[in-house]
């Protein structure tokens, strides 16, 4: 017949008092003791500080008791948000040491018991013990013997015989020995059934009497023990196992056995300046959901999507990148009631993505593209057209030699160099390309992980600088100078009455006045005149500018950007063992002959 388990391994806890527990009841006690403690032996303050210090311990202790968040204990929500907040965010070890060797062994079933067929012949007729350690015995042998045998040996195992189906009027055997046995052995399992009870309960009453002197110490050092538990989160380590079942305070839960295998891989990330794109294909028949956060916090959902996706089936999601630390979220359910989810979020997200200032040109990383066999990307560059070069000028020569060093406009006449990209132990370079976006595409094996992305620029630019004239100075010693030079003069005219009076006497001799006037006047005319003269001059440098051609240059600068994105492995269809049918159970009849053989084996015979 198919087993039946009776669902009592939940173990939920009973409410004794009012809504509360057993152990929430003894908390409180312990709380209220430990804050009656605190207002009594509180070395400081008058007594209406004692007594708030006293209450507010009191409703603390109440809190973390009693309050729940979703269900869950406030001490278990703070521990979680504790070791969310401070535990490690991803393995420190390498990729191999998560590999497993070979697939984990099947869990055991609880209350299995595998025995020696060869110790059933000295099992006592009498004792109940004996007995099941037969019945399982007997059911391990049945499955490797015959039919009958082995539906007999199922019969067996529950203890109970099927009802034997009768006639009307048809009378069972008489067999007064298997009765005697039989209820001989029921009594006997009774009291040992009553002896167990009494241990049982004797136990506990010492156990509760001895757990009172526990609870103060208890109580003491639980600070202690939840700061330390809390703030030094547990290691992720290759060498732990998958744990086979789920437990908590209240619960204990044996989840169906995990199927092994990736459900959902990640075929193609790129992020550019504001989004990022993200192919996933399923290796099963899957629900999934996608969800992305953002935010100041990071924390407020930005985009959420829900799809069916078949085996092999491919969806692209253009997600949102908002806030300083972006991430996302993608959970899946398979047809064979298992989930699980993936998630991208800090250094497996290249955002913001990386730039650099330089002198000769300005560098930026526009799209970082990762691909099961390659990761792609470009490059942006904004260079300059005129800069600020140091060069070391002579600004006189001849009688005197001068120079200094300057700052001179430059004229960039042409940028070259060469892109180097290295990630994963793999290197690949690119022609730079000035001005523009600078594509490169690196071969990268699939593998897990996340991948440091580095590049490397080298740059070279053509400078022309105009030069100044050169100052050639030349000196000159005393000599006297003689120089003749025809000065040209201009003589100005001029014009001038002249009047005079005379007397002239008449014919009668008698004298009369007259007055005679007279004009001259004189031309404006240049007058040519050579002159010589000496001039002497003393001990003097005379300076001549004479034009020099443009300067040639060159300038080299080196610039780095350094990113990282995250990587999966390759894809791999999921393939479930089948399990084989279980066949019907039939009941069927044994007959007196098989009966006496599985009591010899038993030793129930005569």
């Amino acid at each position: 017949m198919d087993e039946h388990e009776v669902p009592t391994h939940v173990q939920a806890e009973d409410r004794v008092l009012l809504w509360f527990t057993f152990p929430q009841i003894v908390a409180l006690t312990a709380v209220a003791a430990l804050a009656y403690g605190v207002y009594q032996i509180a070395p400081f303050g008058p007594e209406a500080v004692r007594v708030g210090l006293g209450l507010v311990f009191a409703l603390v202790g109440v809190a973390l008791i009693v309050g729940r968040v979703g269900g869950r204990r406030l001490p278990a929500v703070a521990a979680d948000l504790m070791r969310f907040g401070f535990g490690t965010r991803r393995f420190a070890g390498s990729p191999v040491q998560l590999v497993r060797a070979e697939p984990p062994a099947p869990p055991v079933k609880r209350g299995a018991v595998i025995l020696d067929p060869e110790t059933a012949g000295s099992a006592s007729p009498g004792a109940p013990a004996a007995t099941q350690e037969a019945v399982e015995i007997v059911t391990q042998q049945a499955a490797s013997q015959l039919g009958p045998i082995r539906r007999g040996a199922r019969k067996l195992a529950n203890l109970k015989r099927s009802p034997r189906p009768r006639t009307r009027g048809e009378r069972m055997p008489l067999r007064p020995r298997n009765w005697f046995r039989k209820r001989d052995t029921k009594q006997q399992a009774k009291r040992e059934y009553d002896d167990a009870r009494q241990t049982i309960a004797r136990e506990q009453r010492e156990h509760r009497s001895s757990w009172w002197p526990r609870v103060l110490g208890g109580a003491a050092a639980l600070a202690v023990v939840a700061s330390v538990v809390i703030c030094c989160p547990p290691l992720a380590s290759a060498d732990d196992g998958e744990q086979e079942t789920w437990t908590s305070d209240e619960i204990e839960f044996d989840p169906p056995p995990l199927i092994p295998g990736r459900r959902l891989f990640i075929e193609r990330l790129t992020v550019t300046a504001s989004a990022a794109t993200v192919v996933l294909k399923a290796a099963a028949n899957l629900e999934v959901e996608v969800r992305a956060f953002g935010g100041a916090d990071g924390r407020e959902p930005k985009f959420q999507r829900e799809n069916t996706l078949g085996q092999g089936g491919r969806l692209s999601y253009l997600l949102p990148l908002d806030g300083p630390v972006p991430s996302f979220t993608f959970a899946w359910r398979d047809e064979h009631a298992q989930a699980g989810a993936l998630s991208l979020a800090g250094d497996q997200l290249p955002y913001p993505l990386p730039a650099v200032e330089g002198e000769l040109c300005d560098l930026q990383i526009v799209s970082l593209i990762w691909r099961p066999d390659r990761i792609e990307g470009g490059v942006r560059s904004g260079c300059v057209a005129t800069l600020e070069e140091r060069v070391e000028l002579q600004t006189a020569a001849g009688y005197r030699a001068l120079s200094q060093t300057t700052l001179l406009q430059a004229q960039v006449t042409r940028v070259s160099g060469t892109l180097t990209v290295a990630a994963g132990g793999h290197e690949t370079t690119a022609l730079f390309v000035p001005d523009g976006e600078t594509r490169f595409t690196l071969a990268q094996p699939a593998e897990s992980g996340i991948l440091a992305v580095e590049i490397t620029t080298e740059l070279s630019a053509d400078l022309r600088i105009a030069l100044p004239p050169l100052v050639q100075l030349t000196h000159h010693p005393r000599w006297v100078e003689h120089r003749t030079e025809t000065v040209t003069l201009t003589r100005p005219g001029t014009t001038q009455t002249v009047t005079e009076t005379i007397i002239v006497a008449d014919p009668d001799g008698k004298p009369i006045p007259w007055t005679v006037s007279s004009t001259l006047s004189i031309p404006s005319a240049d007058v040519q005149k050579d002159v010589t003269l000496e001039i002497v001059h003393d001990e003097h440098v005379r300076a001549e500018l004479v034009q020099r051609p443009d300067l040639s240059k060159t300038r080299s600068e080196s610039l780095s950007l350094v990113s990282a994105i995250a990587s999966d492995d390759a894809y791999r269809a999921l393939l479930v063992e089948q399990q084989p049918e279980r066949p019907v159970s039939i009941q069927t009849r044994l007959s007196d002959a098989e009966l006496d053989e599985l009591f010899q084996i038993l030793g129930w015979g005569p």
